[in-house]
């Protein structure tokens, strides 16, 4: 087993920026990744609200970090977390490979979206199905878009890409609107929103350049984008033996990015909020490691 004061799941953005502020202040330190360096930035295409940059993609902004860590001298360890057990001073991180024991643990593991649940879903990822209006709604300006989903998050996104398209088709799969009632209001007032309850999309079509429609009950609806809001699905099932407090397979964290069990942070998507985005990741990134550092220092 190695041993190491802190230890930072997912090379995300989230992951990476808590990585350059735990090297900055000479801290002992891993950060783990099972899959690709970058996280979600791998798969978007166009990024035009990340500060700094007035239209690039995941791939560029990615390899920018890449370059960072290179500077930095800090190496990304590749491995599947499976577990994550509590021990009297700390923490034991499992992998697939190898195990550590650290005086804090940084979850940065992102939250998964239901992806590939209708047919079309995966084929036009990136190219008319989005899972963050805030993130792409100004490609879809002037357009008619479908919001699936019943819940809270579908209702804000919707409304948030009411003002930007000429239609929104919400196709929700419950014969009732479901959400805080200020939001179900607001919904139902608009005048470009037509509200399909009891209905499920049976495909997702497009051509080569993207999206063209859904299908519903053997109708084709003209759409340009989709953005399914059915669920996610935890990118955390190692941290059962911890039950931590959780909300929509999200972790509830207090303003230092801790989780209700002391040492156990959290930064990115995984962190339950109201909003997700590349810049709030970073900023969980920062807040949490400059938090992990001064935990490990009292202890």
């Amino acid at each position: 087993m190695k041993k190491t004061d802190i230890v930072v799941i997912g090379a995300g953005i989230a992951g990476i920026t808590a990585a350059i502020y735990l090297k900055r202040a000479n801290a002992n330190f891993i950060i783990l990744e099972g899959d690709k360096v970058g996280g979600k930035l791998n798969e978007l295409k166009e990024i035009e609200n990340y500060p700094g940059f007035r239209k690039t993609s995941g791939l560029e902004i990615k390899t920018e970090l890449e370059e960072h860590l290179k500077d930095l001298d800090i190496n990304v360890t590749f491995g599947n977390v499976q577990s994550i057990l509590k021990e009297p001073e700390g923490f034991e991180v499992k992998t697939d490979i190898d195990s550590y024991h650290s005086k804090a643990v940084i979850v940065a593991a992102g939250l998964k979206t239901k992806g590939d649940t209708i047919p079309g879903e995966k084929d036009y990822f990136g190219r008319g199905v989005s899972y963050c209006a805030t993130c792409d709604g100004n490609f879809f300006k002037n357009q008619d878009v479908a919001v699936l989903g019943n819940n809270d998050i579908a209702l804000e996104e919707a409304l948030y890409l009411s003002n930007l398209v000429k239609k929104l088709y919400l196709v929700v799969p419950n014969k009732e609107l479901q959400g805080e009632e200020t939001l179900v209001n607001k919904i139902k007032s608009l005048p470009n929103v037509e509200i399909l309850l009891d209905t499920k999309v049976d495909s997702i079509n497009g051509d080569d350049f993207g999206v063209t429609s859904i299908s519903i009950n053997n109708e084709e609806i003209p759409v340009m984008g989709v953005f399914p809001y059915l669920g996610h699905k935890s990118a955390t099932e190692f941290l059962a033996n911890l039950n931590p407090e959780s909300l929509n397979n999200a972790l509830v964290t207090n303003e230092k990015m801790e989780t209700n069990i002391p040492g156990l942070f959290a930064a990115g998507d995984i962190v339950s909020k109201k909003l997700r985005q590349l810049v709030t990741a970073s900023s969980d990134g920062a807040i949490a490691a400059t938090s992990a550092f001064v935990f490990v220092k009292q202890k």
